[in-house]
């Protein structure tokens, strides 16, 4: 998976909106939303872990039998920001 990937985007820019109204989005947040529900949920957990690791979003993380049991979402960097426009 790639940051030019559809989920990725999608994922960021379901995250960048909720953000401005939430202190915290969690993986059934994004699970939830719907432009996020066309994507296998393993897809969805990649996605939110590749952007924590290319530095997109501020979030906490953890893994499980090499899947993404828990994501909490803090901020998006100005990094992240900038991919969006």
């Amino acid at each position: 998976m790639q940051l030019s990937d559809s989920c990725v985007r999608n994922v960021l820019v379901f995250l960048n909106r909720s953000l401005e109204t939430k202190k915290t989005v969690s993986f059934n947040d994004v699970m939830a939303a719907p432009e996020c529900k066309k994507f296998p949920i393993s897809d969805i957990g990649k996605a939110l872990e590749l952007l924590r690791k290319n530095g997109l979003v501020t979030a906490k993380s953890r893994f499980g039998c090499s899947e993404l049991l828990e994501f909490t979402a803090t901020g998006i960097t100005e990094k992240g920001k900038e991919f969006l426009s």
